[in-house]
């Protein structure tokens, strides 16, 4: 083999040399492109063609390089003479790739026996090709990318500094330190952002060494820039290893110091341990409770070292004061008279809460049980408003209420597991909202607030029989009650005489046997698990929504209403269908056949699958009319149950428009009577059956496990 063959088989590990070349092509000289035009016509990119160029090294001779077809460049080099050759992607792989036997004849026999290299290094050439261009295309998206962001970051070195500082408030605190490391400008804008938070969870350091060695190097490294304009301090800490402690005490009393003097506006300090409670010193914290710029104050999880156990606020311009979890203290006096928004949560020691604004609108408050009696820590609260001054809300939780508290001005009124006086008496003309939730020892409640629109009671679990009387509440437009001591003539009279009333609740008032009343306006009535009930007798001819879920054997049940869609859970013995359950179910499914749409749920199909004999003996079909039913299972349906399903419910309700079962199965009728040499079914009855009205079905969502054979094969049978 010649030199210039051995030359030529160095031509598969250079072909990497070539592709880190592969663009330059914009770049080529225009006489090269020229004597590639004269070589080949040109072909658009489209076809797959890349004009590249290369260049290496090489002692063969020219001639020997024009003997495999390829166009040369002789440049002026050293010893070793610089090849430019410029040819096509295409060509290129063709030549790597096709046989020495394929070839022209007329070349040298060193050029052939050069090209006759084995087929797994022109394999080892082209994959090297490929790699190449790849990493040269990913290269240049990636100086593109680069190229674009630091316009991007030009653009935005250039705002102006207040803007900057808007932008980093979108960031969480974790983003906006990365946001520093783009540049040196950005870098000052972080260090100059008047925002200090530290919170172990967004930066996900739960040692506490590591955490509180990471606290003092960024506040050491910020806190010579934020001189005078603090206007965010946030401490969060937050583990659940209770065998790790460390006392944050001095680090904390730093903040705070650091936030006295600084004019900081939003303090938020946040520290939840199992190992017990951090503590903060009556040094670090008095400044801070008569700071003429805090505008929110919020403390969790703290014993405060006070000296007497009394804390009086007096920030000035304080809208926001939250204390939760915390201790120390027995009186809280809050004299700011712009706060807006108060909320105590679980002080254990308080005992006194004095309230004295006259921009407060929000107040929430929850007490303290004892582990031992489950009795309620008593806790006094007064809350002094001026004159013509009304909350919006008021939150009440775990509290003895007296009478005098219940009378404070609100709009808003909850209370929730509150011990109330046995005969309680509510007389608030300013309520507009009145919820009682778990009002242990209660047993009668009159509510004479004249302006309540909404009311709502529920006797919980641990909540005793309880008389409603809300007779002077004219306004009402929403009644929930639940658990509460009412009887038949109490719903006639009250309900009815409700005139404004648009919605009504009963929910698990076991005394209640009948219910029966005509309201004009009630557009939604809701009834669920009434133990005793019997019968139901409604007149409402604007009833829009009607919710059922209990027993079947309640009949008759009549809703008086043309335009009433109904929602039925059926409930029944926990394992199995009784015995009486298929007739109670058809007599009280045919109740409904006036509505528009009914949906039926229950928790087994099993439920809904009237048996043949049922179906052959009763063909009066319970939902004749109705032409949207929507049938919703729990269990998973499959196999052969689906078409004795679809057969039940399509006895149920023959006629629909819209049948749904689970949202996957649809039915759409043409009512076409059968002719009468085919009716041998229903012969001499007025009311036929499904079967005798031509079918268009269309539905999805069952495959072969779900029964969808089964289901085909069942319709194709009548047809």
């Amino acid at each position: 083999m010649t030199a210039a063959s051995i030359k030529l088989l160095d031509l598969a590990p250079m072909v990497l040399i070539l592709l880190m070349s592969l663009h330059s092509h914009r770049y080529s000289s225009m006489s090269a492109r020229s004597k590639i035009e004269k070589q080949k016509p040109q072909r658009s990119m489209d076809e797959g063609v890349s004009n590249f160029s290369l260049r290496w090294r090489t002692s063969m001779g020219a001639e020997q390089l024009k003997s495999l077809g390829l166009h040369i460049d002789l440049l002026p080099a050293g010893l070793n003479i610089n090849r430019s050759i410029r040819l096509d992607r295409s060509s290129l792989i063709d030549r790597l790739w096709r046989p020495a036997a394929c070839r022209s004849p007329h070349r040298p026999a060193a050029s052939r026996v050069a090209l006759c290299v084995k087929m797994e290094a022109r394999s080892d050439a082209i994959n090297i090709c490929e790699k190449s261009i790849d990493q040269i295309d990913q290269s240049v998206e990636a100086g593109n990318k680069q190229i674009a962001v630091e316009k991007g970051r030009r653009k935005l070195e250039n705002l102006p500094l207040p803007l900057i500082h808007h932008i980093m408030d979108s960031l969480s605190p974790k983003d906006s330190t990365k946001f520093s490391i783009l540049s040196k400008t950005l870098n000052s804008s972080w260090l100059t952002y008047p925002v200090l938070h530290f919170d172990n969870t967004l930066f996900h350091i739960h040692n506490p060494h590591a955490f509180n060695a990471f606290v003092h190097r960024i506040f050491q490294l910020r806190a010579p820039h934020i001189l005078g304009c603090l206007r965010t301090l946030r401490f969060c800490y937050k583990v659940n290893r209770p065998s790790i402690f460390v006392d944050f005490q001095p680090l904390l009393n730093q903040l705070l110091n650091f936030a006295s003097l600084n004019n900081c506006k939003v303090l938020d300090f946040k520290v939840e341990l199992m190992a017990g409670l951090l503590s903060l010193t009556d040094n670090a914290l008095h400044p801070i409770l008569s700071s003429e710029f805090l505008t929110t104050l919020k403390l969790f999880g703290f014993k405060l070292l006070v000296p007497d156990p009394i804390i009086t606020l007096t920030c000035p311009a304080l809208k926001l004061l939250s204390i939760s979890f915390c201790t120390g203290f027995q009186t809280l006096h809050v004299v700011s008279p712009s706060v807006v928004e108060v909320e105590i949560i679980r002080c254990r020691e308080l005992k006194n809460v004095i309230v004295d604004s006259h921009e407060i609108e929000y107040f929430r408050f929850a007490g303290v049980r004892r582990s031992r009696m489950n009795a309620i820590r008593p806790c006094d609260i007064s809350i002094i408003l001026a004159v013509n001054q009304c909350l919006k809300s008021m939150y009440l939780e775990n509290k003895i209420v007296s009478e005098a508290l219940m009378g404070v001005a609100t709009k808003i009124m909850h209370l929730f597991c509150c011990n109330l006086p046995k005969n309680t008496k509510i007389y608030n003309p300013n309520v507009e909202i009145l919820h009682l939730e778990n009002c242990g020892v209660v047993e009668n409640v009159v509510v004479c607030a004249p302006n309540v629109e909404f009311f709502e009671y529920s006797r919980g679990l641990w909540g005793q029989n309880c008389a409603i009387d809300i007779s002077a509440c004219v306004c009402l437009t929403s009644l929930a009650l639940e658990g509460a001591t009412i009887r038949d003539g109490w719903v006639k009279s009250v309900v009815s005489a409700l005139t404004c009333l648009e919605e009504l609740k009963l929910i698990k008032c076991d005394m209640l046997e009948k219910i029966e009343f005509k309201n004009a306006r009630l557009e939604t009535l809701v009834v669920e698990c009434c133990l005793e009930l019997k019968e139901a007798m409604v007149d409402a001819p604007n009833l829009l929504h009607f919710s059922y879920i209990g027993r079947v054997d309640v009949f008759p049940l009549l809703i008086l209403s043309a335009k009433c869609n109904a929602n039925i859970t059926l409930r029944y013995g926990p394992y199995v269908v009784p015995n009486d359950w298929f007739p109670h179910l058809s007599q009280f499914l045919s109740c409904f056949d006036h509505f528009n749409v009914i949906t039926i749920s229950c928790v087994s199909a099993s439920a809904l699958i009237f048996p043949r004999e049922f179906m052959l003996i009763n063909m009066m079909s319970p939902l004749h009319d109705v032409k949207h039913v929507i049938v919703k299972v729990e269990e998973i349906v499959k196999g052969g149950v689906v078409p004795l399903l679809v057969d039940s419910l399509l006895w149920i309700a023959p006629k629909p428009d819209i049948l749904t079962l689970e949202s996957s199965l649809q039915y759409r009728w043409n009512a076409r009577k059968m002719d009468e040499e085919e009716d041998n079914c229903c012969v001499g009855l007025p009311i036929k059956c499904w079967r005798h009205y031509d079918l268009n079905v269309e539905y999805e969502g069952f495959d072969d496990n779900d029964g969808g054979h089964q289901l085909q094969d069942f319709f194709a049978s009548y047809t």
